[in-house]
């Protein structure tokens, strides 16, 4: 029997539900958001063990960690890339301060990835969800540039963000 198409984005999917229960503050606080418990949570974030994160209970937690870390590896798994509907105050900071830490990130990835001169799949799974990442908030970056540029009205930077 061949393997379903998901079993590839399994390792990533597990990554990105630990991620979000770490944000939201550790399975005791993410179980007290969503409808399941601690023992499934370390199940859904345990690269060892079957369980993988209900829909229903990622965007819980996404939306607790008020950023779509499983969603937005699940959106990965299907090619696409989720970009958010309304850009408020103060994000191009946050967003260029995440991109240069995600870069740093892809760099030292990419440069253990070509240590052997090849992209083998499982390295592919491992990078693709953070070129992606990386690429969405360039997005979102040059979104708030481009309204601008449209407007002609200066968009406020908040301190949050870059240097801060």
């Amino acid at each position: 029997m061949t393997a379903p198409y998901s079993h590839r984005f399994v390792p990533g999917l597990k990554t990105a539900t630990k991620q979000a229960v770490e944000h939201v503050g550790g399975i005791d606080a993410a179980a007290t958001i969503s409808r399941v418990g601690r023992t499934q949570f370390s199940d859904y974030s345990n690269r060892q063990r079957d369980g993988m994160v209900p829909v229903d209970v990622a965007l819980d937690l996404d939306h607790c960690a008020e950023k779509p870390l499983i969603l937005a590896a699940m959106a990965q798994a299907l090619g696409y890339v989720i970009i958010p509907q309304h850009i408020g105050a103060g994000d191009f900071g946050n967003d260029m301060s995440e991109f240069a830490m995600s870069s740093g990130d892809i760099l030292s990835t990419a440069m253990r990835i070509l240590d052997d001169h090849r992209i083998d799949p499982p390295e592919a799974d491992e990078i693709a969800p953070k070129l992606s990442r990386a690429i969405h908030v360039l997005q979102r970056a040059a979104g708030i540039v481009h309204e601008v540029q449209k407007s002609g009205q200066s968009y406020v930077v908040s301190d949050k963000g870059a240097g801060a």
